[in-house]
């Protein structure tokens, strides 16, 4: 009974299941192997060895006993307030990294919508953006502001410096301390004379001039303006520290300007 159950845990391996309805499956199994366990504690107690049967019986119980907490968990969606796996957790130092992991994941699969709405592939384009040095201040008086209000993430991915200095030596490249492609709260493009301007800020009323666009896709700003609607898709935040690998188990951080990943979106002018 035990090998064919086992035969089946192992089968599980072999395909691409996702995790919750994994751990369905093995409860399932655990639960009917469990039965097979009670039978051989009776055997035991009925042909006189008590304290083998005895044994065999507790290990029955607590397994049942987690086994309906699985039940009650993997199938309902809630915890039974008997449940001691916190605690149990607790003393065996904690939830695992890679648990914590796969929840974030599963949290954060909501779809992010832009602070300007949402777009098809085939609206939007790549855009040029320049920053001059007043630009480039203001770029970098936002991003403060927005690490100290906690809207960006400046923690390194939340890596640690093991990671770090295992990771920059497999990919040679630097982590960088802003999480990639963070969306702003706000950003806005302005017509300012023969210049398309960027602003962003943590609200409309702190906005700044951080960039202006040279040209989008292929096409010069000028011509672009001239044919078409240009609105502003997203805007992503690059650059500021980096951390690379040292020659000792310890990382070297350096600063690098901050930058603008900028989309726009395109409408072909029409005339009245």
């Amino acid at each position: 009974m035990l090998s064919l159950l086992d035969m089946i845990n192992h089968s599980l391996g072999y395909f691409n299941l996702n995790v919750k309805l994994k751990n369905r499956l093995y409860t399932v199994i655990g639960f009917v192997g469990q039965w097979y366990l009670l039978y051989v504690a009776i055997r035991l107690l009925q042909n006189g060895k008590l304290l083998r049967g005895s044994l065999y019986t507790i290990v029955f119980i607590l397994i049942f006993y987690f086994s309906v907490l699985n039940i009650i968990y993997y199938f309902t969606n809630k915890r039974s307030k008997f449940d001691i796996s916190p605690k149990i957790e607790k003393l065996m130092g904690g939830p695992r990294k890679e648990d914590l992991q796969q929840e974030n994941n599963v949290q954060n699969t909501a779809p992010v919508i832009p602070a300007n709405g949402l777009f098809t592939d085939d609206q939007i384009l790549p855009a040029d953006v320049v920053t001059n040095e007043h630009e480039k201040a203001n770029l970098k008086r936002v991003v403060k502001q927005m690490i100290e209000a906690e809207v960006l993430l400046n923690d390194y991915n939340g890596m640690s410096e093991s990671e770090i200095i295992s990771q920059n030596r497999e990919t040679g490249e630097a982590i960088p301390a802003l999480r990639p492609e963070q969306p702003i709260p706000y950003f806005e493009l302005v017509p300012t004379g023969a210049r398309l301007e960027i602003y962003v800020g943590i609200n409309q009323m702190e906005r700044l001039a951080v960039g202006h666009i040279t040209s989008v896709g292929l096409t010069e700003v000028s011509t672009a303006r001239k044919n078409y609607k240009l609105y502003l898709a997203n805007v992503f935040i690059s650059g500021g520290p980096v951390k690379i690998a040292g020659r000792s188990d310890s990382t070297i951080v350096s600063e690098e300007p901050y930058d603008l990943n900028v989309k726009v979106a395109y409408k072909t002018k029409t005339t009245d």
